[in-house]
């Protein structure tokens, strides 16, 4: 049997996705310890605020409020980060998008997250923060 995956419609979707998707990062060995050991992310605080970015990327819901590059800069101050955690970052994220849905948004959802994380990359570099 066949299911048809339907395109990110609702924050409720993007809510599900970012839970299947952070649930991955934590169990990879080269990106769970940087959340969890290193970030010490508060996962209730957390995600609501990725989920308030991408729906004002997504959905257009404008209820982000923040600079997402300060910590990720932080980060990179206490633990070395690389091109291969952010294309290991791309590939998770890539699996879950695309066994959660399917569409418009979707593909728009991996374009902005590629391209997300290109920026960070080269503004990491640029201050000598991106490993190599």
């Amino acid at each position: 049997m066949t299911t048809t995956l339907h395109d990110i419609e609702s924050e409720a979707d993007i809510a599900y996705f970012l839970d299947r998707f952070y649930d991955r990062v934590r169990n990879d060995a080269e990106l769970g310890y940087i959340f969890d050991e290193v970030a010490k992310v508060d996962w209730l605080a957390h995600l609501p605020r990725v989920a308030a970015f991408w729906s004002g990327i997504l959905l257009g819901s404008g209820t982000y409020q923040g600079n997402p590059m300060r910590p990720h800069f932080e980060l990179a101050q206490k633990t070395p980060i690389s091109a291969d955690h952010f294309d290991q970052w791309l590939t998770l994220f890539t699996q879950t998008l695309n066994e959660c849905f399917a569409g418009e948004r979707t593909r728009e959802a991996l374009l902005r997250a590629q391209s997300i994380a290109a920026v960070m990359q080269s503004r990491m570099y640029t201050a000598g923060l991106l490993q190599t």
